[in-house]
């Protein structure tokens, strides 16, 4: 018996977001090495922290930062600079996080269920992951929601298109699949720290957060949408699978980010003829990764 395919929100965006990336980053499992943009992130730093202070094991999340800064410095000495930069905003984000919600009682209402939280159902033929930020079940009415933890620029920047983000839809959906039998999920909630050092010349809010509820028909759409972009990518695969080649099968998609952020920045580029020379190229500027390392871990299993 054939098990179901593995499909997460993350591969879905590189697909949708540029074929070549996902050739990179999911088919061959690779990823830029030696590189600033391959470390931790800001975002990455904040989400480490807010994990550790929901699950109870910090009372201070930017102690956290500060620990994983001190290792970073010593791997990647020649990043120190920035590893620091980006330390110091992540430890003014979180220290003056929980400022915020003590002085405004955002989590009076939240009681912690679980963070990090993986869980895995099916849609069609594949096996949707995803890996749940904070979950927490509200005291007023029992029902469940979700925190998504989001760094940011300016607080609309989510709040903008949150109802029509695949990634919020995407978890959405798995909450409402994954759910207790008779416990109802009130949607999520997206939690923004904005990325401001809050300095006398900073304008607040810099911390804020969104609700996002999506009706049954929403919901719907959106599994029928899942399977579609699943099939694509099984498509490609199976191509790429029998000898295509991957000009062919996974072009790029160029946008005014696309070469700082996407995995194939570069690759792009290659011109035909050094394509004989493809695999030498990958093996001088990219090192083998899994892409799902991070849902790697026991699986919630839904009834989906």
């Amino acid at each position: 018996m054939t098990l179901p395919l593995p499909l997460t929100s993350s591969e879905m965006k590189q697909w949708l977001t540029c074929q070549r990336g996902w050739y990179l980053s999911h088919y061959l499992c690779l990823r830029r090495k030696h590189e600033m943009s391959s470390l931790p992130s800001i975002g990455n730093h904040v989400h480490a922290g807010l994990e550790a202070y929901y699950r109870g094991e910090l009372d201070k999340p930017s102690d956290l930062v500060a620990q994983r800064a001190s290792v970073l410095v010593a791997e990647f000495p020649e990043f120190a600079d920035q590893i620091s930069k980006d330390a110091e905003m992540s430890t003014i984000m979180l220290d003056g996080y929980l400022e915020w919600v003590e002085e405004t009682g955002a989590d009076a209402d939240l009681e912690f269920v679980a963070a990090e939280q993986v869980v895995e159902v099916g849609v069609g033929p594949f096996r949707l992951r995803g890996k749940i930020d904070a979950r927490f079940r509200q005291i007023s009415d029992g029902a469940l929601l979700q925190l998504e933890h989001k760094t940011c620029g300016g607080l609309n920047d989510h709040p903008n298109w949150a109802q029509s983000n695949p990634q919020f839809l995407t978890y959405d959906m798995l909450a409402m699949m994954t759910k207790p039998e008779g416990v109802r999920t009130d949607g999520l909630v997206v939690n923004m720290l904005r990325r401001v050092k809050r300095t006398v010349k900073a304008n607040p809010p810099f911390y804020g957060r969104h609700p996002v509820r999506h009706d049954t028909s929403e919901l719907r759409s959106h599994y029928k949408h899942v399977i579609a972009i699943g099939l694509q990518i099984e498509r490609a695969r199976n191509m790429l699978f029998c000898g295509e080649d991957f000009h062919v099968v996974c072009p790029p998609n160029f946008s005014r980010s696309h070469g700082y952020s996407c995995p194939c920045a570069g690759l792009d580029s290659l011109p035909d003829d050094a394509t004989a020379d493809l695999e030498g190229f990958l093996e001088d500027f990219y090192e083998r990764v899994d892409p799902n390392e991070r849902y790697n871990e026991e699986i919630a299993n839904g009834s989906g």
